[in-house]
């Protein structure tokens, strides 16, 4: 799903620098959007929202369509995700090139 992602899938990607418990569901996600990065993701509707946790083999997606939310999991199985670890950068927008290349690579460029 997220591979295949088009330029027109998401109407924006951010990546939440640093490090993130991922045994979080959707609400405990919800909640750190909320009260660390205060932003409401209800009011960003196909917005992106990228986790990482302590292994660098993980990542948690979160979007909330006009429906409801959707919480997706991605694990590489050979190369390792690289991205901003200082959790002071709060969030960080991924062009989509930058997005595409993390989801095929592992890296942002």
């Amino acid at each position: 799903m997220l591979i295949d992602a088009t330029p027109n899938t998401f109407t924006a990607i951010y990546m939440c620098c640093g490090r993130t418990d991922l045994r979080k569901s959707i609400d405990g996600l919800i909640n750190l959007l909320v009260y660390t990065y205060k932003v409401n993701p209800y009011l960003a509707e196909n917005v992106l929202f990228l986790f990482c946790g302590n292994s660098t083999y993980k990542i948690k997606g979160l979007v909330i369509e006009k429906n409801g939310p959707v919480l997706i999991n991605k694990r590489l199985t050979k190369e390792r995700f690289q991205w901003n670890r200082k959790e002071e950068s709060g969030l960080q927008e991924l062009s989509f090139e930058q997005f595409s290349h993390l989801m095929n690579y592992g890296t942002i460029e």
